[in-house]
């Protein structure tokens, strides 16, 4: 499904007694937002980032879609096996040998081995879709399409009337029943975190 056959069907349907419904623009916020909350919500772009660790530097930057670690990996040494790699603790501040975040897209790593790498597997954020993509197919699962809807009307409606028994509260109650409806009948398989033979494939090691 394109983006414009998503625009089209919220201006047919949860956008058709808004007088916004044909301004493209404000309609493509809308979706935007509501993309971003579905990969907020599930994992629906997760990247890889190699850091190659330099001497004295232990806090790196992270891609310009980075939302948050998933997973994080070192490159180790074994005697018997040559080089390996070992899964590294997230966020947990008293322990020596974790990743942690210190700002919003900046990891702090724990060792500072030259030569060295650690993988990140992280979770992205959606790409901003903009007018001219709108011939582009839309990056989200299909069973997701009505939690997208909702989420746009949800916006649309609350731009002009967002009191408590609004148009807006209904719809926004729908999206999360939606989402409650996914989670609850497995319609969404969240990939297994464990990266260590698509880093190795990947030729971290």
């Amino acid at each position: 499904m394109t983006i414009q056959e998503v625009i089209n069907l919220a201006k047919y349907g949860e956008l058709n007694t808004l007088a916004i419904k044909d301004n493209t623009e404000a309609v493509l916020g809308y979706l935007n937002l509501g993309m971003l909350e579905l990969y907020k919500r599930f994992p629906l772009k997760v990247e890889e980032h190699l850091i190659e660790l330099i001497d004295g530097i232990t806090v790196y930057d992270m891609p310009d879609d980075f939302m948050w670690i998933a997973s994080a990996y070192q490159e180790v040494a074994e005697a018997a096996f040559g080089e390996e790699v070992s899964p590294i603790p997230i966020n947990k501040e008293d322990d020596p040998l974790s990743v942690n975040t210190v700002g919003w897209k900046q990891v702090q790593v724990p060792t500072v081995t030259t030569g060295g790498f650690i993988s990140i597997i992280y979770v992205a954020k959606p790409t901003w879709i903009t007018e001219t993509d709108l011939t582009d197919e839309i990056n989200m699962p299909p069973q997701m399409l009505d939690l997208l809807l909702d989420y746009i009307a949800y916006k649309a409606h609350s731009s002009v009337d967002s009191t408590a028994t609004s148009e807006d509260s209904l719809h926004y109650q729908r999206f999360e029943a939606g989402y409650q409806k996914v989670l609850t009948l497995g319609m969404f398989n969240v990939d297994d975190m464990n990266m260590d033979s698509r880093v190795e494939d990947k030729g971290f090691v």
